[in-house]
């Protein structure tokens, strides 16, 4: 598990860290660029998966799920992410959709949402 330590000291829980996602030798933890993008106006909820990448190992892609009436583009989301965050952990990638999948009690169904990433983006130009 990967844990992030305040300036008080205290330890905050990031990410599992087999949900890391290499990037051109960056780690990226996929719920901190949830969270991120959770802070956009227009997104009622985001998830992050990793995709291959020829050149980087990996990079990260979003679904996303935005509020009822909201408006977004791809490039909107992708330059508020790199306007408030790492550019290495912005998402390449955005897809709009209805629903986050759900695996169990309310779990993102992150295995699903990788699948339909690889068929989708892997090893595509960013």
């Amino acid at each position: 598990d990967i844990f992030r330590r305040s300036h008080e000291g205290h330890f905050t829980f990031v990410s599992r860290a087999d949900d890391m996602i290499n990037c051109g030798g960056e780690k990226v933890a996929p719920v901190e660029v949830e969270m991120l993008l959770e802070r956009h106006p227009a997104i009622a909820q985001a998830s992050v998966v990793p995709v291959p990448d020829d050149t980087k190992g990996q990079k990260p892609v979003a679904f996303v799920v935005l509020k009822a009436g909201s408006v977004a583009t791809e490039d909107d989301i992708r330059n508020f992410t790199l306007s408030n965050g790492p550019a290495f952990a912005h998402p390449r990638h955005v897809k709009f959709v209805a629903e986050l999948p759900l695996a169990g009690p309310n779990k993102i169904d992150r295995n699903a949402l990788k699948a339909v990433a690889e068929r989708e983006w892997a090893s595509r130009p960013e």
